[in-house]
């Protein structure tokens, strides 16, 4: 059971960031799409550095967050936002 849960909350977490990122990218909000993955990475390199450090989180949890949330999220983030960027490059030459 709670391979499952695992597995959800990864897919979760990289299918709405990359829903979100393909509709603004494809909508030409850039800028936010930017500014979206910045903050999961900028997120993925604090919980990766508080994993090496004794600062006040555990380490194993900075670890687990980082692996299961912040990874999948950048990665579906990056891909939605290439798709959506191809989808608007597709679009813009059609007319």
């Amino acid at each position: 059971m709670t391979q499952v849960l695992v597995l959800g909350v990864m897919l979760t977490c990289a299918g709405l960031p990359f829903m979100l990122l393909t509709k603004l990218m494809r909508e030409g909000q850039t800028g936010l799409a930017w500014t979206i993955l910045s903050v999961i990475g900028a997120t993925l390199a604090i919980f990766i550095y508080a994993s090496g450090r004794p600062f006040g989180v555990d380490p194993v949890f900075a670890m687990t967050v980082a692996l299961l949330a912040c990874v999948p999220a950048l990665l579906g983030g990056t891909a939605g936002a290439l798709l959506g960027w191809l989808l608007r490059r597709q679009d813009d030459h059609k007319i």
